[in-house]
């Protein structure tokens, strides 16, 4: 940010005033008598003529000297001042004179000067914002002018305006005069003293794109006057040479001449008074009251002291900031409930919407308990008529019943936090919202720093900064120094180089498209802010019945009112304005570089919890732009600091935990060249925005994005709808965000939640445990068509909702005991295959404590089924959800298509089955002897044939080994799971117990048992691997499957592998009979015919089907 005086063309454009200037003529103002001559006064020889001297002679503004022809500006006036019984001027605040120098001229200022200006201030004027008495600035130059109630002399040494000030005292006549000297310092004199003295080590910079000077204003390029005051001039002098403090106390001396004393007026004064502030605040947060006090009538001038009083019970108190006129404005907490004002400033007869001159003061204070309670005012001041506006009522929302861990928003983790009794209510109302909050950090005049490939570089410094140009040189791209935050948006961050700022580059008109959800020039006129509008007055929906155009502070809130909001700033108009007075938003205007510790501190606090954003600004880098210049060595060597800023940010996120429930958003509102900005070039124009949470794909680089989308972003990612009035503001590129059941790309350290399926049912299991316990599931479920028959808990496991609305499943369950199976799908059969398979799309689980973990999904994993032996005792696999089928070749043999995994076995041409590499990367093909051969899976498992041509599998990931007996039948030894199969008298296999302590083995009609007496029918007990490469038996539940219930109080097992003839994972197939494969009777052919038939039309069948799947 920088003030309107030090702007160029293209900055200030929407900041002129419009008032339409007069022709070019001499100023004469008719007055109903005739005015006296006013001479020039004699000066002391030890003065030196003064190069310029205006005074009033006849009703016009003339040179003395007779250098120089001014024109006006406006409609000034000459009234007559009773203290002088003579003609000054009159200025309203829009009117002026200007006249324009010559080079020459200029150049005799820049060995030494100094300039005067004799002045009355109007004590019912602005004096906070600027306002320039005699002066010519642009980006240079100098001039004497009000600012923050004080007397300023402005002076521009190259690096910086150097400003030495003093007390103004409004409605008096004031003696001002400016030196600059050859001991390279600039002094401000008051009335004939000196009050300031400062440093100015290099030489006076002239005004930049305009040679104008102005009397009751300041220069501006194009339309030649901006900043204008209000109040009287008698006179004013222009110096090619310094002035002693001597010489100036004598023409103080000489200004005084004729004046006389005027009587006091007895005070008579009405003040009208506004309390401003949001309706409802969320209880625990900050509420920001504005008192506003403006004068409606006065005579003389009196202190105001009046009363705000709340009720202790709804508030308390925390402090008060932004005190009209500084020490003019006291505060006190006189006790719980009441704050007493006691102001002595100049109060205005501005609008309240001008709050740089209404408001005396900003309070803070906290809300308690919910309810609806009412602020007001109380007068004390006896001789001054005060017009009390109304009371402020406020409604303080209190938490929802059932938020039971404070966050303003109910979800799992509230489930698990409840009661029993509460539970299916907190169930019932919970929502899967991955981010809680969003925190946005912009670097004002931070352009665009951060792209890998190259940067902005500017060659020179200070005033002889070149325009910055784009370059690759590994050489400059070494003056960024910045490691942290290179690394923190290029590698952990999604991020877009080719942003841009909203037009024009300027920081009033970003910050408001960033923060009301539009770009700026698409607003209606009364609505586009610029940096002087706003930094005097409100958002134009001040004071509306209705807001047109709300900030997404205020749509967050209408959203949920239950959760608070935050906004730190180094520049003023953002928390003053931009931001609405009457937004529910706790606002701090921060101390240069300190924004980031306000935010860091704001997250460490209770508040955090509760709050749904937190916005930021960081003045430092566009002062280094408007003071230094864009993009050169000093511009990159100060911008070596944020790394520790944004880390302080980052750390504190990660400590509290927050970085997993919080999106940051980081950009910049413009960039610069030279020492300004505002342009359409890329320099100006380009910035960076960047993205960091949870569901970021981290490294992506974006593309596109305007400062117009950050509000989009915000509410996208706290689920909130967009109003109508927002227009252009949208997720640039949504690619930056992943869906979650593409999050386990980022390896992150959360459990997953696994899906497994086939057209029957589908099972949801608990894997990659991260040693602590998950008491709460929140799982959305996309049905692809398919319609639920029933829902199956284990034991410990409750269901607390179960619906279907619009194709999805929502399942809430909670666990009392740790699990692995949770719940098990049972599908109604299905006349046709749909195109797509039941999946998990969404689910959040939480712990004991309430914290919420966004799981990891995986949804691709076969569930198979148990096929039933044909009249030959022989088993067919039917096609899976995935598409797999097995079936019988010309030879009898079985050949698997490819699975899910990619795995496919198929007979050579030795009859024998080679398997294709699985989704482990495990291949097993015939060697020289016609016998398969295992290579080394992904568990470093490796199959080779001994002596006898059998396979022996050598000790997998697992420690398992299985290797054959005596009989040339693989025997497997005990794994890590404790489950060991061996061959019984008869040949077949016997397992023992596994890792759940469950025994199956044969009986005697080769039907295998449970240890709890659930009965699984298989066909042959063939050996296959599960996911960790164990061996087991199929129709035998492994060690990852814990019992799942018929209803929630039995304990069946499921069994997850299929009796068929090939195993999985690259497990060797035999045939089904040990006596060959031909058939060896006619009626064994008519019998071997017969299936083969019908296998051939079951794998026509499924072909059909996966060729379909293929297809769409």
């Amino acid at each position: 940010m920088i003030k309107p005086r030090v702007l160029t063309t293209l900055l200030v454009c929407s900041a002129i005033l419009t008032t339409t200037v007069t022709p070019a003529v001499a100023a004469v103002t008719p007055m109903a008598t005739p005015s006296e001559q006013v001479a020039e006064p004699v000066a002391s020889p030890a003065v030196p003529t003064a190069t310029l001297s205006l005074a009033v002679q006849n009703q016009q503004l003339v040179d003395l000297i007779g250098q120089t022809q001014w024109q006006t500006y406006g409609q000034p006036a000459v009234t007559k001042d009773p203290e002088f019984n003579d003609q000054v001027l009159n200025l309203d605040g829009k009117s002026a004179f200007y006249t324009t120098f010559t080079d020459q001229q200029f150049a005799k200022l820049q060995n030494g000067m100094a300039i005067e200006a004799y002045f009355k201030y109007d004590p019912a004027a602005d004096a906070n914002g600027e306002h320039e008495i005699f002066s010519s600035q642009q980006g240079g130059g100098l001039g004497l002018g009000v600012q923050n109630n004080q007397v300023v002399f402005f002076a521009h040494d190259g690096s910086g305006y150097k400003t030495p000030k003093g007390t103004l005292h409004k409605g008096q006549w004031v003696h001002a005069v400016g030196v600059i000297d050859k001991n390279k310092t600039a002094s401000l004199y008051l009335d004939g003293q000196l009050v300031q003295q400062v440093a100015m080590p290099g030489d006076l910079k002239l005004a930049q794109g305009t040679k104008d000077f102005v009397l009751g204003g300041d220069a501006v390029p194009g339309s030649h006057v901006q900043s204008m005051m209000t109040g009287q001039i008698r006179q004013a002098r222009l110096y090619d040479q310094t002035l002693t403090s001597q010489q100036v106390s004598q023409l103080n001396v000489e200004a005084q001449v004729g004046k006389q004393p005027v009587a006091p007026v007895p005070v008579d004064q009405t003040i009208a008074t506004k309390l401003v502030g949001p309706k409802r605040i969320a209880s625990g947060h900050i509420y920001g009251l504005n008192v506003h006090a403006r004068k409606i009538k006065a005579t003389g001038a009196a202190p105001i002291t009046m009363d705000v009083v709340y009720d202790a019970a709804k508030f308390d108190y925390v402090g008060a900031e932004r005190l009209l006129q500084g020490g003019k404005t006291q505060i006190q907490l006189i006790a719980p409930g009441r704050i007493r004002l006691t102001t002595t400033a100049n109060l205005s007869k501005a609008e309240f919407k001008m709050y740089a001159q209404t408001r005396l003061a900003h309070l803070n204070l906290k809300a308690k308990a919910a309810g609806e309670t009412q602020i007001k005012f109380e007068q004390l001041t006896k001789d001054t008529t005060i017009e009390l506006g109304p009371a402020q009522t406020v409604e303080i929302q209190g938490k929802y019943a059932l938020d039971y861990n404070g966050d303003g928003i109910i979800g799992v983790g509230d489930v698990a936090l409840a009661n029993a009794a509460d539970k299916v209510a907190a169930a019932k109302a919970a929502e899967i919202k991955p981010y809680k909050h969003v925190v946005v950090l912009t670097t004002d005049g931070g352009g665009n720093p951060w792209d890998p490939k190259g940067m902005y570089y500017a060659q020179g410094a200070e005033q002889g900064t070149k325009t910055p140009v784009w370059t690759t040189n590994p050489e400059i791209m070494k003056k960024r120094r910045n490691t942290y935050t290179m690394d923190l948006f290029n590698k952990q961050f999604a991020m877009s180089t080719s942003a841009r700022a909203v037009s024009p580059a300027i920081s009033a008109q970003n910050y408001i498209s960033m923060l009301h959800g539009r770009p700026w020039d698409t607003l209606p006129k009364e609505y586009q802010g610029t940096n002087a509008t706003m930094g005097q007055e409100y958002f134009a929906d001040f004071n509306k019945p209705q807001a047109m155009f709300p900030s997404v502070f205020k749509m967050l809130q209408a959203d949920n009112p239950t959760r608070g909001a935050a906004a730190f700033s180094e520049w003023g108009p953002i928390v003053n304005s931009i931001i609405e007075p009457d937004a529910a938003v706790t606002t701090k205007q921060s101390a240069s570089l300190k924004s980031f510790d306000d935010v860091a501190n704001y997250i460490g606090t209770p508040e955090f919890q509760s709050t749904g954003l937190v916005y930021m600004q960081s003045d430092y880098m566009d002062g280094q732009g408007h003071g230094h210049g864009w993009y050169n060595d000093n511009y990159w060597d100060k911008y070596a600091q944020y790394d520790a800023l944004f880390k302080r940010v980052m750390d504190k996120l990660e400590a509290t935990g927050h970085i997993h429930d919080t999106l940051v958003i980081a950009n910049a509102d413009h960039g610069g060249s030279g020492k300004n900005h505002g342009g359409w070039d890329e320099y100006n124009r380009s910035i960076f925005m960047a993205l960091g949470g949870e569901t970021v794909d981290n490294g992506r680089r974006l593309h596109g994005g305007s400062n117009a989308d950050i509000s989009a972003l915000i509410l996208n990612a706290l689920q909130v709808p967009q109003t109508p009035q927002m227009f252009d503001s949208q997720v640039f590129d949504s690619s930056a965000f992943l869906k979650q059941t593409d999050l386990s790309k980022k390896k992150r350290s959360v459990e997953t939640l696994k899906l497994s399926r086939n057209d029957q049912e589908a099972k949801v299991q608990l894997t990659h445990n991260q040693n602590r316990q998950l008491t709460a599931f929140d799982l959305q479920l996309d049905l692809a068509g398919r319609e639920v028959a029933d829902v199956k808990v284990p034991t410990g496991v409750q269901i607390l909702r179960q619906t279907v609305a619009n194709g999805q499943l929502r399942l809430t369950v909670s666990a009392s005991q740790p699990v692995t199976d949770l719940v098990t799908i049972k599908l109604v059969p299905s006349k046709t295959r749909a195109a797509k398979t039941i999946m998990l799309s969404q689910a959040m689980a939480a712990t004991a404590d309430g914290t919420e973990v966004l799981v990891d999904l995986d949804n691709d994993n076969p569930l198979t089924s148990t096929a039933k032996p044909d009249e030959n005792g022989s088993t067919t696999t039917k096609p899976d959800g995935n598409g797999t089928a097995v079936k019988p070749d010309e030879n009898g043999s079985t050949t698997t298509k490819p699975d899910g995994n990619g795995t496919a076995v198929k007979p050579d041409e030795n009859g024998s089955t080679t398997t294709k590499p699985d989704g482990n990367g495990t291949a097993v093909k015939p060697d020289e002897n016609g016998s398969a051969t295992t290579k080394p899976d992904g568990n470093g498992t490796a199959v080779k044939p001994d002596e006898n041509g059998s396979t022996t599998t050598k000790p997998d990931g697992n420690g398992t080994a299985v290797k054959p007996d005596e009989n040339g039948s693989n025997t497997t030894k005990p794994g890590g799971n404790g489950t060991t199969v061996k061959p019984d008298k008869n040949g077949s296999s016997t397992t023992k117990p596994n890792g759940n302590g469950t025994a199956v083995k044969p009986d005697k009609h080769e039907t295998s048992t449970t240890g709890s007496g659930t009965v699984n029918t298989s066909g042959a007990d063939k050996t296959s691997t599960n996911d960790n490469g164990t061996s087991m038996t199929a129709g035998t539940a492994s060690s990852h499957a814990s019992t799942v219930t018929d209803r929630v109080t039995s304990g069946t097992v499921l069994p997850e592998t299929s009796s068929s003839a090939t195993t999985n994972h690259g497990s060797h197939s035999t045939g089904h009979h040990g006596s060959g494969w031909l058939p060896q009777t006619g009626e064994a052919v008519q019998r071997w015919l017969a299936v083969a038939g019908g296998v051939f039309l079951m794998l026509t069948g499924a072909i059909a089907v996966w060729w379909r799947k293929r297809r769409a």
